[in-house]
């Protein structure tokens, strides 16, 4: 039976977590074969530049035309930026309805908090009701009845 130190079964794990953690970063660089220069999503896919590839051959290509060429990417990089352009305003616009749904929802819940504090009645005592010189003057059986008024009130 052999014995296995703490130490030794530690640098073990390690050894193998690194392994795995390895194997699972190159997977992943397997499959990130897509890039997107632009930075944009077409209903939840990548938009490229070579989505605007034509499926059609040419049979120009023998005789290379480089402004020709220089002319098809550069249609291709407008059709991407135009692409882009279209995410971006519908993304903005599907915030600014957002921003306009949450301030009208706020907007309703003020107005009827105002509604609310409106229908409040608030109601001030004189206060000037029980001065030390009108209740002097009282007889004692009004002053009796008005304590016991009070303290059922309370």
């Amino acid at each position: 039976m052999q014995r296995i130190s703490p130490l030794r079964s530690s640098i073990e794990a390690f050894n193998k977590f690194k392994a795995s953690r390895a194997e699972k970063a190159n997977k992943i660089k397997e499959n990130a074969t897509q890039t997107n220069p632009f930075g944009i999503t077409f209903k939840g896919k990548l938009v490229a530049a070579d989505v605007f590839t034509s499926s059609k051959k040419t049979e120009e290509k023998a005789s290379v035309n480089p402004f020709k060429e220089k002319m098809e990417s550069t249609s291709k990089l407008l059709a991407s930026a135009w692409a882009g352009t279209i995410n971006r305003f519908s993304s903005i616009k599907q915030n600014a309805i957002a921003f306009g749904n949450k301030l009208k929802d706020n907007t309703i819940a003020f107005a009827k908090k105002v509604q609310e504090i409106g229908n409040t009645e608030v109601k001030f005592e004189n206060p000037f009701k029980y001065t030390v010189g009108n209740l002097q003057k009282q007889p004692v059986n009004d002053l009796r009845a008005m304590l016991t008024a009070e303290l059922q009130g309370a």
